[in-house]
């Protein structure tokens, strides 16, 4: 990040949260977010889990926090956008375009400079998960066991005083390059916001933060918030910068990451309305029976 002043933050756009898995930095984004009330929101896919969620519930009393925050941004003014990925797919049979959140396959975001931005997760441009599903579902499943053991090896490491090693996200940005080489990722999102005439796209889906141009087309990539913690923010004047926060302001994030008390004494009426809109669905599954007693009583 440079050290200029910036002007006030009007939209920010997050992808790749994955609530419903035990690595999600649910309370990193709280945070991140508490330090700024934009015009607009963007959550640009698998914010929400639903393989994790159906194949052991998870849903901690931090995501309720973070659910009542959207509510309290919403009803401070941001207006919230929705573009399902392929963990929430199940979105998609549930488009709507009225608050409080707005969920479409993709949306068109016009910058304060004009730019016009294509927004969406990107797995539609993914030939694995296209042609074979269960190979990125199973894949889902070993990457978790990758995680838990990286994290074993670096509670290790530290006990002895050696430097942590990302190998879990080594192994999963080599992975997803080869599914962006695979696929030709990058130039089939490039040719998709030329066909929808505009400048650029802002995605998620690859895990890799990316800031770059494809030619004429700016091309986006938001990285996630399981071993990233990275967001793209438009500031006022329409200026793009993507922000790994893991790298730059992590240190501010980490002293006060935690939910406020307010916050973990159940949903607000606004957060049940989204708590309803978006886990309706995966609530239904069998496993919902576990779900916290706040996540339980919005769907009541």
């Amino acid at each position: 990040m440079s050290n200029e002043i910036n002007p006030p933050v009007r939209s920010i756009f997050i992808s790749d949260l994955h609530l419903g898995s035990r690595f999600s930095k649910a309370s990193e984004v709280l945070e991140f977010l508490r330090l700024h009330q934009p015009e607009n929101l963007y959550l640009v896919g698998d914010i929400i889990d639903a393989w994790a969620l159906r194949r052991r519930w998870h849903w901690p009393k931090q995501y309720d926090a973070l659910m009542n925050h959207f509510a309290a941004m919403v009803d401070g003014g941001t207006k919230l956008f929705y573009t399902p990925g392929n963990h929430d797919s199940f979105l998609r049979s549930f488009l709507v375009d009225e608050p409080p959140v707005r969920i479409q396959d993709q949306f068109v975001h016009q910058c304060a400079d004009g730019r016009k931005m294509v927004i969406m997760h990107g797995d539609q441009f993914d030939r694995v998960e296209g042609r074979a599903q269960w190979l990125s579902e199973t894949g889902s499943v070993i990457y978790d066991g990758i995680i838990r053991a990286d994290r074993a090896i670096n509670r290790a490491l530290a006990h002895l005083g050696l430097s942590p090693r990302r190998i879990s996200g080594t192994i999963k940005a080599t992975c997803k390059r080869t599914v962006q080489y695979l696929s030709g990722f990058e130039d089939r999102v490039a040719d998709h916001a030329r066909r929808s005439r505009c400048d650029g796209i802002i995605c998620g889906h690859i895990h890799v933060p990316r800031f770059r141009m494809l030619d004429e087309i700016l091309y986006v990539n938001l990285g996630d918030w399981i071993e990233n913690a990275s967001a793209l923010v438009e500031y006022g004047d329409g200026r793009l910068e993507l922000l790994e926060t893991s790298r730059s302001i992590k240190k501010t994030v980490a002293r006060t990451a935690r939910p406020r008390e307010s916050e973990l004494e159940g949903l607000t009426p606004m957060a049940t309305r989204l708590v309803n809109q978006l886990l309706e669905f995966v609530l239904l599954e069998p496993n919902a029976k576990a779900m916290t007693p706040a996540s339980q009583k919005a769907v009541a």
